[in-house]
């Protein structure tokens, strides 16, 4: 096992840009109504749901949320489990290109959740929520993919190598500033190899052990990669406050940043 510094490892964005220029042409020949503000009513804070092992432990914290009228945002594989468990998220949120990922995405597709799909996103999950409500996001990259968009005078959103740090950047073009995560552990659970709520492991992939605040956790490349890139999140986003529930490594970058008197 190899101890990394959180800045030494860079992992590459899924999909190349031959395969996600022809996805971003696909969703612009939609002609789908695009991302603007306020698609939802809100109470200032956005609640963003992802998949990772401590998902299951805030289910009630997510109703409480709701309640409150906090639009609840959840990414990919956390969809189906919100619904299976009485909460219809308010908003879906990927930027997945790959088509042999949608099984993970939506099998119990909503009538009142809105479906914020980049023009990346492979056309097959476009299709299989063609009958609901989608709005359409481009996502910025230094790949050629976005020349497709770019010429079409449109406007992206960057920020980050995962559908649940874009839809932080997506909420904050939005407007809101405070953001409350679950499930978005950005590490393994405490076996060193379960990184998902439904028991996925991370089998043979590589892993990396970093420690935060005197702490040890354990990642892959792309969750490894995340938490990097979460800290970039405050250096071009003024006024972000994030809270993160749980006890992952995102929590932990949360907790020493206070520490050190920076942002969080």
């Amino acid at each position: 096992m190899r101890l990394l510094s959180l800045g030494s490892l860079k992992v590459q964005q899924a999909g190349s840009a031959d395969t996600n220029a022809e996805n971003i042409r696909s969703a612009l020949a939609r002609d789908l109504p695009e991302l603007v503000p306020a698609v939802c009513s809100h109470d200032g804070a956005f609640v963003i749901v992802a998949s990772g092992p401590s998902l299951p432990d805030h289910l009630d914290s997510i109703r409480e949320d709701q309640n409150q009228g906090r639009p609840i945002c959840a990414i990919k594989g956390a969809h189906d489990y919100l619904v299976e468990h009485g909460i219809t998220p308010n908003l879906y949120i990927s930027v997945e290109p790959r088509a042999d990922q949608k099984h993970r995405q939506i099998r119990l597709k909503q009538e009142n959740c809105i479906y914020l799909l980049a023009s990346r996103c492979h056309p097959d999950l476009f299709d299989s929520l063609k009958d609901y409500k989608i709005m359409l996001w481009h996502s910025w990259s230094d790949e050629s993919e976005c020349e497709v968009w770019k010429a079409e005078r449109k406007f992206g959103i960057a920020g980050g190598t995962t559908s649940g740090l874009r839809a932080i950047n997506v909420a904050y073009v939005l407007g809101f500033r405070k953001f409350i995560l679950y499930g978005m552990d950005s590490c393994l659970a405490k076996d060193k190899d379960t990184k998902r709520f439904s028991g996925e492991r991370v089998g043979s992939a590589w892993i990396a052990d970093v420690i935060v605040g005197g702490r040890r956790f354990w990642a892959n490349g792309a969750l490894t990669q995340q938490a990097t890139e979460f800290q970039e999140l405050y250096k071009y986003m003024p006024g972000l406050t994030i809270e993160s529930k749980g006890d992952g490594l995102l929590s932990a970058i949360i907790a020493e940043r206070k520490k050190r008197g920076l942002p969080a």
